[in-house]
């Protein structure tokens, strides 16, 4: 059994059921999180706002380099469905390809914006089109990594020697910064009509020694991406007063989340929705209502989209300078993505020169 669980009756009165075996049979067909009281009534009637939440990785797979986990936050009118969000944004932000004086802001999953062939242009379009409606244009990676990483990952990141340039890069990387300005002003005038805003993007970006610790601790490194994708969430949600919807992308075969809601958010009582072969999801009965999706293929949805831009976006720049730092000791080096097959190819090649170093291999090298 996990901790119990509440319900609220018809009458407005908390009753107990308990959660086992991930499962809260009680509450299926139920809206769990329903204060019936006057007060909450009265409240529901002034919120005309509701929160969507798209979080999503890039990096699991590789052997070097880091694991970014990211979220975007949006804000939309409370009746706002997730089908009717998809709708408002289609016109306007798609993943096709981006060209000098396109009509559309880049939007989609990372994979289909990104290939090494093609470069950075069309991500670094779409994300920091939106990300600069958020704040001033900045000029550095540096000043673009304090905005979107937590603080709890920059030092790691700041003191390992392979990632020490990466501050000094320029943003955007590929594109003039007028262009990403007039995109982002494009942003601007297609969401505002709509309702539809960006409230904030953030990142955890999980070095290669952290990664290792934690997965030593946990034996697996799934355990450390839930942890990781629920603490980012259990953040940004300090920002959503009202009704809030969070949509993750499903981690490998996992349909139980359950017990890592649980854990993750101690102070919410979550109860099972649902779980399918498409979808998990889990409805909170705290302060405000909450709503959590564990989807395949979820990152097709625009706020699980952007997260997938931010997340691809982080490693394929930190990747950079990490191939830069081996190439300076191996001017012939080939780089590396870090993905299992090559980064052995990279692993032999580097490990005299990190011997030399004095560099562990669980410095540099991921166990998983």
């Amino acid at each position: 059994l996990v901790p119990i669980g509440t319900a609220c009756d018809s009458l407005g009165c908390l009753s107990q059921v308990k959660v086992s075996g991930g499962t809260a049979k009680a509450l299926k067909g139920r809206q769990v999180c329903c204060d019936q009281s006057p007060h909450s009534k009265q409240k529901k009637n002034t919120v005309s706002t509701k929160y969507f939440m798209g979080v999503d990785e890039a990096g699991y797979g590789p052997n070097l380099g880091p694991l970014v986990v990211a979220a975007s936050l949006w804000k939309a009118p409370e009746d706002c469905s997730e089908q009717q969000f998809s709708h408002a944004l289609a016109k306007h932000f798609s993943t096709a390809h981006w060209s000098p004086s396109c009509q559309h802001v880049p939007l989609g999953d990372s994979k289909k914006l990104y290939a090494t062939r093609c470069g950075l242009a069309t991500l670094e379009a779409g994300l920091l089109a939106l990300q600069f409606s958020l704040a001033p244009a900045c000029a550095s990676l540096g000043h673009f990594a304090q905005r979107v990483i937590r603080p709890e990952w920059m030092d790691e990141l700041n003191a390992l020697d392979w990632y020490a340039g990466y501050a000094a890069e320029p943003i955007p990387s590929v594109l003039e910064l007028t262009e990403v300005l007039r995109l982002s002003r494009l942003a601007q005038s297609k969401l505002a009509p709509v309702g539809i805003e960006l409230i904030d993007l953030k990142a955890a970006v999980v070095c290669e020694p952290h990664f290792n610790r934690a997965v030593a601790k946990s034996g697996s490194k799934g355990e450390l991406l839930s942890r990781t994708t629920l603490e980012l969430v259990a953040q940004l949600l300090k920002q959503c007063p009202a009704s809030a919807e969070v949509f993750c992308d499903r981690q490998g075969g996992r349909k139980n989340y359950l017990p890592n809601l649980l854990a993750a958010m101690p102070d919410e009582w979550f109860g099972e929705l649902q779980v399918g072969p498409a979808r998990s999801s889990y409805q909170s009965c705290g302060a405000r209502p909450l709503t959590i999706h564990f989807s395949v293929g979820g990152d097709s949805f625009p706020p699980t989209a952007l997260a997938s831009m931010l997340a691809k976006y982080l490693r394929e720049r930190l990747m950079r300078p990490l191939n830069a730092f081996w190439q300076g000791h191996l001017p012939r080096l080939r780089s590396t993505a870090g993905y299992p097959v090559d980064a052995q190819r990279f692993r032999a090649a580097i490990e005299p020169v990190a011997e030399r170093l004095k560099l562990s291999v669980n410095q540099w090298w991921r166990c998983k």
